[in-house]
């Protein structure tokens, strides 16, 4: 990956840093990782080691080198006498370890004497004996690169020291390249032997996710991507972080880049015929392709053909599937294409084509229009191309697979004059539309283009009216200036008619300026839109306009009103009607419900519409009904399953900037747990994501932010983030203003505090102003909003009972914010003198809490306790700690290994107690420390007393009363 910031690889780094604090208690580890070429195995083995060094580790690097069949003899143990000998001298060895000189004999450069009678065995005991020598002082940490290349006496060596070093500070880390260990490479079987002894732990390093990717490219260029460089670089790259930084560094263009070629088409050149030609006509075939469709093809006989796979995929070009044959990487394929002739690769299309039209079920039934019109248009053969091209967009139209929709319309508007004039308007709408579906908003504002440049606007006023709507979406959308431009011209060429035409324009001219905030423009075109529906008997089309109408109602505070506008939608909707249309009523019904604070209708409307899977917008309006629910399922206490359903939906790459908002939410639910760490590292995916030119600033990411400042008591920062966000006039949604003020609030009564303790003679009253500034300007109509404004006025010290907020809470189902104001209504109890009203407001808000997995909150709920001397106890009918651990995530084996952690037990200790391997123990361990977003045992077993999950000398449950 080179240098410069590391990007990601949280999971894989938490693994090796468990390995690191075990080896460090004296139990020697064995962390292998794997993966493709180029997905930055070596640079996560140099970060870890260099992470280890500043944690006081001695680090020993070394690498296997190729050399023929087998790699070069012990190539890892002569690079770590190497460095220790330049390091100290050769004396610093035979001082720590007498005898050492047969070890030194290795390196010939020191001319020591051989006696002729040392033996391997021999000399594999005194490097281990080295390792442990050196153990004694500091950990050490052993790192192998290209593993693959390892010749049979590192890994007799290898497996040796893994058998006997045992109780030693050791870490040995090694890595290999996963696609040149293939079926009969000795390292499988030496590996898969290994994997069965408890200190062995094996891990694939995985390709980036599209958010990683993006911070990568970030790093490389210095700046944050556009979205059509992002959506270019992870496509091709498939989140391989080699080809990323390739990809990104490159000039624009399709080609692969030349440096990239030369490392990829190596492997070609070196292959002999008739493999050679294989490969390439399978890479015409596509990623993957049949045996059955390579072989009527190849035109080589049935043996000659399997021979040729076979020394393909031995050389790591072609990978073996029960399917066929697939390229490792795609770039891997371009590669292998851009490197045909113009006339070679038509000539090889048209091969397949024709044997498609010979022999149609050489591919599934579902496939053939694809591939058939793929291979015709590839072969410059128009006449074949446009049929099938047609046949093929209208398949994907039916099954809803947008992205192959658009390829297919673009390939047949590509064909030079093949599609009369005449046609071309209604195949640019569907190949917009289809791309705006699939989140492939670039490539639609390049369709509107190239629309708009052909179509003559006086002859086809409501088609060019239409284009420039489409425009403004995809501007809005894109959370780019320009909509309401783009809106505004299409507004100004339409045609002041009745007809169906008008409608489609004017529905989706109200969507952009109800996102806008121009809800009474976009009032009246959605209702005359819906109007214009009616009179026509247009069925879908007035439950469209509908739609929008209830968007356009809640938007602008009117939430009964946008409901009613949502069920009479509902209502024109038929059974067999367009999956789109009912997942965009489902979106806006959880939209209007969380206006109203209504969770578990969001949750319902959110469900319903995720599971109409067939529309195919699981990357565009999916991501929004998975941003409400994993909101919804926050607020009601279910964090486990808000974050599961923010992973699911992240883990679709999703286009654009849709991924942002479930980055923020598992940021937040982290917060909340108290993992900062990891809310911090969703909070820069998040704004990776967003970054780019915006019409108004992210609301959530201020509040987080400001958040994560009052978390580590950096106040001023919180203060100049809420301060630069509310003088913005955030001109957001009330559901996304009103949670920054609860936070801005939050910081004020910390100002506030700060000046009690030690006044200031000016003390800073601009946060408590722009906050009431801001309160004036919002509505407090729905349960929702009444609750937050209730919090905001108690956090300024209004005459606002807390204890009247945490009923409103209470009545919403929302028990953090419910607890939160509990502890508050005690603080003000106590000053008080109510030291009985206090301790019954902190034991419920100690239960919600602990319920909750709320872990800074039960920590402040506790201190608050502790310094008031008012004991917790608990109800007959409140959960038990192991109950309580579970909410916060820890599974009951996870609970019991955290309980021996907390008493100083190693792994080897635990294991003997639960009857569980260590190696079993340290994957519990690795787990629970994520889950309670600590660094180490140490952390893991503080915030386990701290929080009084166990008695801290029996390690039993704390029952809330004093012992004995």
């Amino acid at each position: 990956m080179g240098k410069g910031k590391f990007v990601g690889r949280l999971r894989e780094l938490a693994i090796l840093d468990n390995a690191l604090r075990t080896a460090g208690t004296g139990e020697a580890q064995f962390v292998v990782l794997s993966g493709d070429a180029g997905t930055g195995k070596t640079r996560l083995l140099e970060h870890f080691a260099a992470r280890a060094e500043q944690a006081g580790a001695r680090v020993l690097r070394s690498a296997c080198i190729e050399l023929g069949a087998e790699g070069l003899p012990l190539a890892p143990v002569t690079a770590v006498l190497r460095a220790l000998v330049d390091d100290a001298g050769p004396e610093s060895v035979t001082d720590l370890l007498p005898g050492a000189g047969a070890l030194l004999r290795l390196l010939p450069e020191l001319g020591v004497p051989s006696h002729g009678h040392d033996s391997q065995a021999h000399l594999f005991d005194l490097f281990g004996a080295l390792l442990r020598r050196l153990g004694r002082d500091d950990v050490v940490v052993l790192a192998i690169d290209d593993l693959q290349w390892a010749d049979r006496s590192t890994r007799e060596l290898l497996g040796l020291l893994v058998r006997t070093l045992r109780a030693s500070r050791v870490l040995i880390a090694a890595a290999y390249r996963s696609e040149d260990v293939g079926h009969g490479h000795p390292l499988r079987p030496f590996l898969a032997e290994l994997e069965l002894l408890p200190a062995v732990h094996r891990f694939e390093v995985g390709r980036f996710s599209r958010a990683e990717t993006s911070e990568l490219i970030e790093v490389v260029l210095g700046a944050a991507p556009s979205q059509s460089v992002l959506d270019q670089v992870f496509r091709r790259s498939g989140g391989n972080a080699f080809f990323a930084r390739a990809l990104a560094s490159a000039p624009a263009g399709d080609a692969v880049p030349e440096s990239l070629r030369d490392v990829l088409v190596h492997r070609i050149e070196r292959l002999r015929p008739p493999a050679d030609r294989v490969v390439r006509l399978a890479a015409i075939g596509g990623q993957h392709v049949s045996h059955a469709l390579l072989a009527a093809v190849a035109d080589i006989e049935e043996g000659d053909l399997l021979a040729a796979v076979r020394v393909a995929a031995k050389a790591s070009v072609l990978r073996v599937d029960p399917r066929g044959y697939a390229f490792g990487h795609r770039l891997l394929r371009e590669a292998v294409v851009d490197d045909l002739l113009p006339a070679e690769r038509a000539r090889l299309h048209l091969a397949y084509a024709e044997a498609l039209g010979r022999t149609p079920d050489l591919v599934p039934q579902d496939r053939l229009a694809a591939q058939t019109a793929f291979h015709w248009y590839e072969a410059g053969k128009a006449a074949e191309a446009l049929p099938a091209l047609l046949r093929a967009a209208s398949e994907a139209e039916r099954i809803y697979a947008h992205a192959e929709q658009v390829q297919m319309l673009d390939r047949a508007l590509r064909l030079p004059e093949s599609v009369p004039v005449v046609d071309r308007l209604p195949l640019f709408e569907k190949a917009i539309a289809a791309a705006t579906w699939g989140g492939e908003y670039f490539k639609a504002l390049d369709l509107i283009d190239r629309a708009l440049a052909e179509t003559d606007r006086t002859r086809e006023p409501a088609g060019t009216a239409m284009l420039f709507a489409h425009r403004g979406m995809i501007m809005h959308n894109l959370n780019r200036d320009g909509s309401l431009a783009a809106v505004g011209e299409a507004l100004e060429i339409l045609p002041r008619d009745r007809s169906v035409a008008r409608a489609r324009v004017l529905v989706l001219a109200g969507a952009v300026l109800a996102g806008q905030g121009r809800h009474e423009h976009a009032h009246e075109l959605v209702e005359e839109a819906a109007s214009i529906a009616g009179e026509h008997g247009a069925a879908e089309l007035e439950a469209n306009a509908r739609v929008t109408l209830g968007r356009v109602l809640n938007q602008a505070g009117r939430y009964e009103e946008g409901m009613a506008a949502l069920r009479s939608a509902r209502e024109l909707v038929a059974e067999d009607s367009d999956p789109l249309l009912l997942v965009r009523v489902h979106l806006n019904l959880a939209v209007a419900g969380r206006s109203l604070g209504d969770h578990e209708a969001v949750i319902d409307a959110a469900r319903a519409g995720l599971g109409e899977d067939a529309a195919g917008v699981g990357r565009t309006l999916g991501m929004q009904l998975a941003a409400c629910l994993g909101a919804a399922l926050f607020a009601v206490g279910r964090w486990d399953e808000a974050d599961e359903v923010c992973r699911r939906s992240i883990a679709l790459d999703p286009a654009g900037v849709r991924g942002a908002p479930l980055h923020l939410q598992r940021a937040e639910i982290a917060l909340a747990r108290g993992a900062d760490d990891r809310a911090r590292s969703e909070l820069s995916l998040a704004r990776t994501l967003l970054d780019q030119p915006s019409q108004t600033p992210n609301l959530s990411v201020a509040r987080l932010e400001a958040e994560l400042a009052l978390s580590d008591e950096r106040v001023d920062d919180a203060r100049e983030v809420v301060v630069a966000s509310l003088r913005g006039d955030p001109g957001s949604a009330p559901p996304d203003v009103w949670p920054l003020l609860t936070t801005a609030a939050r910081v004020d009564a910390r100002i506030t505090m700060r000046a009690r303790m030690k006044p200031v003679p000016d003390p800073d009253a601009t946060v408590a102003d722009l906050v009431r500034s801001a309160v004036t300007r919002l509505p407090a109509d729905t349960p929702l909003f009444s609750a937050f404004a209730d919090q905001v006025a108690a956090e300024l010290g209004e005459p606002t009972s807390w204890t009247r907020v945490a009923m409103a809470w209470d009545e919403l189902g929302s028990a953090q914010p419910a607890a939160y104001a509990r502890m508050r209504a005690a603080e003000t109890a106590l000053r008080s003198g109510d030291v009985a009203t206090a301790g019954q407001l902190l034991c419920t808000a100690e239960k919600q809490a602990l319920q909750l997995g709320a872990m800074p909150l039960l920590e402040e709920v506790r201190t608050l306790a502790r310094s008031a001397r008012i004991k917790l106890g608990r109800d007959a009918d409140a959960p038990t700690s192991a109950t309580a651990l579970e909410r916060i995530g820890l599974t009951e084996r996870e609970t019991e290994v955290l309980r021996l952690v907390t008493i100083g037990r190693s792994n080897r200790q635990i294991g003997e107690e639960l009857f569980i391997s260590p190696k079993t123990v340290s994957v519990h361990v690795t787990h629970l420390l994520e889950k309670l977003g600590v660094a180490n045992r140490g952390e893991a077993a503080a915030a386990a007393h701290r929080l009084r999950l166990f008695n801290h000398e029996q390690g039993v449950e704390y029952s809330g009363r004093s012992p004995g």
